[in-house]
């Protein structure tokens, strides 16, 4: 198969674009080489593709280089599953976050300090999008790694039960107010972001404001996700529904633990047939990228939560 092209993105930087496009993956996942002399780190590897990860090893041996660490931001499988496979080739330990439960040989804490003679990444643990999720700041350049935290095009996903919406705009939070130095982000997916603390405003403005859509239709009444979908995503393209049902659960979720809403369990055979199409449709496991990233349960066409009415307090 053809390997994979490199784009150089700066003097430490080059991007290779693992050739798994999809509608989770945009234009495919964001594999990084990283480091300008004799020794490179590669940052998600991405899916257990070989050309790909032999477009990453050849890349760095037409500089006269090696791959000699390999880090992963979280463990879906668009990112993960190649490391073990690159590990193979290069002989490089792989490291990621400490409560990861994706194989690796190396535990990162927040804030631990990785890299060779000429690039140095510093890790930063912001959980949302994934409990495990980390990103990484090169310091010689000023450059964030994002993985999915902050993509290069559109908004992330944070889906139950792995996703959390608190954790997700705390980790933004931090982002927003420990990291404004940053002169770049390269995203897990889509181009780089040349206006980082611009991006990071939009997305946390974006959230707010569908909380507060959220919060306008429950001050209507009590509504269930289907109907919570139906009422604030009534101009989206409703093969977008499930995945928007996963994040009006997520708001939920976190505005039920602040106390601002109460929850109540109901029994309908009709809506538990619409919680099963929403958020969780049949097939869905088909994808084990969307399956990941929307949190579906491990049989298609079940409802993963408990059905429930929601309502201001």
């Amino acid at each position: 198969m053809e390997q994979t092209q490199a784009e150089q993105l700066s003097e430490r930087v080059w991007r290779l674009r693992a050739p798994n496009p999809g509608p989770m993956t945009l234009t495919g996942t964001n594999s990084y080489l990283i480091g300008a002399e004799a020794e490179r780190i590669a940052l998600d590897p991405g899916p257990l593709i070989e050309s790909h990860l032999q477009g990453l090893v050849a890349h760095a041996q037409a500089q006269n280089a090696r791959i000699s660490l390999i880090v992963v931001t979280h463990g879906h499988p668009d990112h993960f599953p190649g490391a073990a496979r690159l590990a193979e080739l290069t002989g490089a330990p792989v490291a990621a976050w400490s409560g990861a439960t994706f194989p690796h040989s190396r535990n990162l804490a927040d804030g631990e300090r990785v890299g060779l003679a000429d690039a140095h990444l510093v890790a930063i643990f912001t959980p949302g999008h994934a409990a495990d999720h980390l990103c990484f700041f090169l310091e010689e350049e000023a450059a964030l790694f994002t993985g999915d935290n902050i993509l290069g095009t559109g908004t992330t996903v944070v889906a139950p039960p792995k996703g959390d919406m608190a954790h997700y705009l705390a980790s933004l939070r931090l982002l927003q107010s420990g990291w404004s130095q940053a002169q770049v982000i390269y995203g897990g997916h889509g181009p780089q972001i040349t206006a980082p603390r611009a991006k990071i405003e939009e997305y946390l403005t974006h959230r707010q404001a569908r909380q507060d859509q959220l919060l306008a239709a429950l001050a209507t009444g009590a509504h269930t996700v289907p109907q919570l979908v139906e009422r604030i995503y009534q101009d989206v393209d409703r093969r977008l529904w499930p995945a928007a049902a996963r994040q009006v659960l997520a708001y939920l979720i976190m505005l039920e633990r602040e106390g601002r809403l109460r929850a109540t369990d109901l029994q309908s055979a009709q809506v538990e047939a619409e919680y099963a199409a929403l958020l969780n449709p049949a097939g869905s496991v088909i994808d084990p990228v969307a399956a990941a990233e929307l949190g579906y349960a491990s049989q298609s066409g079940t409802a993963s939560e408990k059905i429930k009415y929601y309502a201001l307090t």
